[in-house]
Formats: structure tokens, sequence, C-alpha cells
């Protein structure tokens, strides 16, 4: 009896490894937007409130919160597709020194909590890298 509850403990934890590594891997924009296109409800309902991590690319600097403003934004495209519709990633004023690194013309990795209602967004976006 013992063992079998060793060798279940151990199959859970092993379990929740594996969910745990999965979730923090970076989507690309272009699956994302993909996805996105081919069935809203479906991103929303895998994604809808859930931190992931986004990699894209940016054609723009990022647009800083202006006076009295409590966002900005990046937009986060596939390159080398046709522009579809890029992802936004919303940040706050806290986090504007970070995302002012964004230039322009380099991809880089996000992680937020997606939001489907208008289009695929991501809210409290912290910068992870930039390439």
């Amino acid at each position: 009896m013992k063992s079998v509850l060793v060798l279940f403990s151990l199959t859970m934890l092993t379990a929740c490894q594996s969910a745990s590594s999965s979730a923090s891997l970076p989507v690309s924009v272009g699956q994302l937007t993909k996805e996105y296109a081919e069935s809203s409800a479906g991103v929303r309902s895998k994604y809808d409130g859930k931190e992931i991590t986004v990699r894209g690319y940016t054609l723009i600097a990022a647009t800083l919160p202006r006076p009295g403003d409590d966002q900005g934004s990046v937009l986060l495209e596939e390159k080398g597709r046709d522009p579809g519709r890029p992802v936004t990633c919303w940040f706050s004023k806290e986090q504007a020194a970070e995302f002012s690194k964004i230039k322009g013309g380099q991809y880089v990795t996000v992680e937020g909590v997606f939001n489907g209602e208008v289009g695929a967004e991501l809210k409290f976006c912290k910068l992870v890298k930039v390439e």
C-alpha cells in the first residue's frame, strides 16, 4: 500500500512539473493570431484570463504612456507574413522604462494575461526579453 502511495505521489509531481513547464514556453504571435482567426471562441476558452508568454516582432517602438495615461502598448506581429491583426500588449506606466527599450524592428518576448474580447490582447504585460 505504501509503495502505491509513493508511486502515485511521484506520478502527480511529474505531471505537475510537465504542465507548469509547458505553460511557460512562449507562444508565437503567428500561432496565436492564426488560432484566433480560425476560432476566437476556441482561443478564448484556451487562454482567456491566463498568463501566457508570447514572442513576436515589433515593426515600431512601443507607445509609452502619455502624461495622465495609465498604460502604454506595443504591437507584436509575425515577421515575414502578410500583416494581419497584431497582438496588442498593454503595460502599466510602472513598466514604461523597460518597454522603452523596444525601438522597433526587434523580436521581443512578453508575458501577460490574455484577453480575447476585442482581438488577441495581453494585459499587465512584462517585458521578458528584447532580441
